[in-house]
């Protein structure tokens, strides 16, 4: 009996322990007596046999720690590190914010690392919070507290030293999971922690990866809570409430301005609870949830004026503070904040029940229209070439040419007024476009058909669209203020969250929208968004500074061209397809890294080819068309995506439609770029020649047709590779009616080429060296991929650019009888290459993308030599004005690169003596014959954008 009371005892000193601050060593003392009385019984026995002491002892530790879990956020300075990087030093740990960029330990440091923090009074830490970095990541952090009382700052220097209590470890996870693009929160309670002034957190060896390449740690940022030691006689009048606000999720992405106001709304809920003012608690959660939606929006302004700060880009540091300014006053002024704040007092407003729509209008103002009040009032319409007549008579044409240069987002409602607004003639040349946009107006079935019962069969999606009616002028006027499109819901709108940001939700809402006609004036508004983008890069000013990335708004195309694709209804598949080609044609070309366009491609690829197979032959039309044209894309053609996807083998089971639109797009291929001796390239002779002879054994005929065309094809290149691919060469094989037509087809090629070699006309030789072989019925013209220098093929003959032309070469006929056309027809004027291919068209296309001695202009899309591209650039260049002559080198040099050009080690003296490659500004000599040995010679000009074709 004695022990059980001792026992209880016992807990209960060490309960109230907390709470008799002012007894705490006497209270020790009977505790430690009542410790070692009781080390003879055995606790778990004691509380399974006594229900009434169990019940007695769960109920005093639930009433104690409901009275005593009141943690509070613990304020702290770091005060010692092992060692830290200059750029981000400890300090960084001592405040939190989407800014803050936390702490980093030096190159190549030892471990442990460790970093200690004071706290501000003393206190009982009941739980610690940590940010990881996203790469730089211990294995391991350990967690200690120090003493309860403050050291002198005379001996701080010492505390490296000082004994510390180890409350226990974390484990951190490698982050390889997540591409090391997400930080990971660990939040972590200890079980037992006295009083104490320091905390000491020490950082085990980190996790390898391959971009932490110094061995580095790091801490983005570190939460403390607890209960703070009450003073003699003091009294702290705050309530037993743990907010959610003070947590680090919240506090590094929510910025510092709109957390405070967060927690002056999050107290007043607090006490309007107590004052049973439910209406204007109500208020004040619905307001807290969108201010820490617009915190974080605030946050990442913030973050990129503070980015902008550090590369001395004043500019747009300055239009970032605007715009944080017109943000935070928008969301401010549109939830009221003044007011519900009740500075003076309680106000009845509050009290009063809201309705729903009035809820609905006190959301946050989204990013597009304020952005859309920041472009009327300070960004004015650039001047461009007025386009043709024909393209001005169509309505979506119309649309690109009105959009402003910069990529703003749009507001549903056009008619609101606002300072400064844009001249008159701006107004109504953006009332002109927006009437251009009919709603369709369904025909309405009235009660005289029904009367005579007129039966009418219902429309499906294809021909309501093709039978539109065709809407008045009063119509339009009539359904500008009807909404066109359905609000998005949450899952919607998370799961666009990327495009909303970048090109505004009233256009994300046309692409989900029911109705084709909004789908389609979405995908206008996107190909309008993307074309603007391409004009502001020729006048660049403050106001038309791109608000986002290339490769960001090319994600976000990317995901509205991928769903528009899957659309049913053709009108948006076509222009869905017509905006991808334009897309990765013209403006993915200079602006959108590698990596980005790769991922674009792997997106939308197996869309385009899954509709190649469709059954209706206007679908798979267009798909085939598509793709062809994204192949020859140069930005696409680089990365070899394409070929590598159409030339793997087919299996018996793919659809015959799929199967005969892969096989017939590689024909085509081969046809347009070659074949190329280049493995990553998917155009092999080995890859085409298994694709081909996977196709001879698919069992539609037209598979096995267009598979025997593309081996002979092959066959022409590499004969030996061909034959290891089929079955050998007897009578048994030949008893196949297909494999005795392609046998009989080889040894059609082998008679030809060998009649060809002894009797035909040798008109240039090629050099088989650099070159490879060729195929020599290749059309239309094409540069050989199988060398390192760009050579062009033609019927019966190859050319090469360093060998000269036999003088009795011109006086030859070809090989089947026909008249010969003069050679100086067949002959490219620029870089004398010689082809039967170069017919009038033939040579217009090898001027546009194939000869070294052109280029075209990166600024106007004009073809000019590239001898006079100096020349072009400051006197015909349509961005003539974005340049100025250096009058030391006589370069053509950008207006904002003016001042580093003259500090530059590539401005060097003009000498008329010699020419410099305006490219690679590369000495070279006098006359066109160094020229032409610079740009076609053996080693071509490395920064000529046609060597890579």
């Amino acid at each position: 009996m004695l022990g059980e009371i001792f026992f209880h005892l016992r807990v209960v000193l060490k309960i109230r322990e907390r709470k008799s601050v002012f007894l705490h060593f006497p209270v020790c003392l009977v505790r430690a007596f009542c410790d070692f009385f009781y080390t003879f019984y055995h606790l778990g026995i004691y509380i399974l046999e006594n229900s009434f002491w169990l019940t007695f002892y769960l109920t005093l530790i639930f009433v104690n720690f409901s009275q005593e879990n009141c943690s509070m956020k613990l304020k702290f300075t770091v005060i010692n590190c092992s060692s830290e990087d200059e750029q981000f030093p400890p300090s960084e740990l001592n405040h939190h914010g989407p800014t803050v960029r936390g702490w980093k330990s030096q190159k190549h440091c030892s471990f442990p690392q460790n970093i200690i923090l004071k706290l501000e009074r003393s206190a009982m830490v009941n739980q610690i919070q940590i940010l990881a970095h996203q790469f730089l990541i211990p294995e391991r952090i350990d967690l200690w507290v120090g003493p309860e009382d403050h050291l002198p700052d005379d001996k701080e220097p010492e505390i490296a030293t000082m004994p510390f209590d180890f409350l226990g470890y974390i484990l951190l996870s490698e982050n390889s999971a997540t591409h090391f693009k997400s930080r990971e929160l660990k939040s972590v309670s200890p079980l037992d922690s006295n009083f104490t002034s320091y905390v000491k957190i020490s950082l085990h060896q980190n996790h390898p990866n391959h971009l932490n390449m110094y061995d580095q740690v790091s801490i983005v940022a570190i939460q403390l809570l607890g209960e703070e030691k009450k003073l003699s006689g003091e009294v702290i009048d705050r309530p037993c409430y743990t907010s959610t606000y003070e947590d680090l999720s919240f506090e590094m992405y929510v910025h510092e301005d709109m957390a405070d106001t967060i927690r002056s709304l999050d107290l007043k809920k607090q006490q309007a609870v107590k004052d049973e003012r439910y209406e204007y608690a109500k208020k004040l959660k619905s307001v807290m949830q969108e201010l820490r939606t617009a915190g974080e929006k605030l946050g990442k302004l913030d973050l990129a004026k503070k980015q902008a700060i550090q590369q001395e880009d004043f500019t747009r540091a300055k239009r970032k503070k605007n715009e944080m300014e017109q943000f935070r006053n928008e969301v401010y002024d549109k939830l009221r904040i003044s007011e519900l704040l009740e500075p003076d007092g309680p106000i009845n407003e509050n009290d009063l029940e809201t309705p729903c729509d009035d809820v609905d209008k006190s959301i946050v103002p989204d990013e597009s229209r304020i952005f859309v009040h920041l472009s009327e009032t300070k960004i004015s319409h650039p001047s461009y070439p007025t386009p043709t007549a024909s393209r001005r008579n169509e309505p979506h044409q119309d649309l690109s040419f009105n959009m402003p240069a910069s990529p703003l987002h749009y507001s549903e409602h056009r008619n609101v007024p606002v300072a400064n607004s844009p001249s008159p003639s701006h107004q109504n040349h953006d009332s002109i476009s927006s009437k251009g946009r009919a709603n369709i107006v369904q025909p309405i079935r009235t009660s005289s058909d029904r009367r005579n019962k007129v039966v009418v069969t219902p429309l499906n999606s294809y021909e309501a669209y093709d039978d539109r009616a065709i809407a008045t002028q009063k119509s339009f006027q009539h359904s500008r203020d009807s909404p066109a499109t359905s609000k998005l819901n949450e899952r919607d709108k998370k799961h666009a969250a990327l495009p909303i940001s970048v090109f505004g939700l009233p256009v994300i809402e046309k692409f989900f929208s029911k109705h084709y006609s909004d789908k389609e004036e979405g995908l206008r508004l996107l190909e309008a968004n993307l074309r603007s983008h391409i004009r502001s890069e020729f006048c660049k000013s403050e106001a038309d500074i791109e608000l986002h990335s290339p490769n960001k708004k090319a994600r976000a195309a990317t995901f509205l061209l991928h769903r528009a694709l899957r659309d049913k209804v053709y009108v948006i598949y076509s222009v869905a397809c017509e905006i991808t080609r334009f897309f990765f044609s013209e403006f993915v070309c200079g602006r959108v890294t590698s990596s980005e366009i790769a991922k674009c491609i792997e997106k939308l690829l197996p869309e385009l080819l899954t509709k190649s197979g469709d059954t209706m032959p206007r679908i798979h039309t267009i798909a085939i068309h598509t793709i062809l044209s994204l192949a020859d894309a140069p930005s696409v053609r680089a990365l070899n995506i394409i070929p590598t996807h159409l030339t793997r083998a087919l299996s018996s089971n793919v659809h015959p439609r799929l199967a005969l639109s892969k096989l017939e797009m590689v024909e085509q291929l081969i046809l347009n770029q070659g074949i190329s001796t280049n493995k990553q390239s998917g155009m092999t002779c080995r890859t085409l020649a298994e694709l081909g002879s996977s196709g001879l054994h698919h069992p539609a005929e037209a598979v096995r047709k267009v598979a025997e065309r593309i081996l002979i094809q092959i066959y022409k290149v590499n004969p030996r590779l061909v034959r290891k691919q089929l079955p050998p060469d007897d009578d048994v094989t030949r008893r196949n009616i297909l494999y005795r037509h392609l046998m009989q087809e080889f040894e059609n090629l082998d008679s030809q080429s060998k009649e060809e070699w002894l009797t035909g006309p040798k008109l240039v030789r090629s050099n088989s060296e650099r070159s490879g072989s060729f195929t020599a019925s290749f059309a239309p013209i094409r540069p050989s991929t199988s060398g390192d220098v760009n050579m062009y093929t033609s019927t019966g003959a190859s050319s090469d650019t360093n060998t000269s032309t036999p003088s009795h070469s011109s006086q030859q006929k070809p090989a089947n009888g026909t008249a010969a056309i003069p050679i100086l027809q067949k002959q490219c004027i620029f870089c004398q290459i010689k082809s039967d291919q170069f017919t009038e068209e033939g040579l217009n296309i090898h001027y546009w993308k194939y000869c070294l001695m052109l280029m075209r202009c990166a600024h106007c899309q004009e073809v000019v030599e590239v001898m006079s591209l100096r020349e072009h650039l400051l006197v015909e260049c349509d961005a003539k004005k974005m340049f100025k002559k250096c009058e030391i080198c006589h370069e053509p040099i950008f207006n904002e690169n003016w001042i580093e050009h003259q500090r530059s080690p590539l401005c060097i003296p003009y000498d008329p003596s010699t020419n410099r490659c305006p490219l690679c500004h590369k000495v070279i000599g006098l006359g066109e014959d160094n020229w032409r040995e610079h740009l076609t010679g053996s080693e071509i000009c490395v920064k000529h954008p046609r060597r890579i074709q």
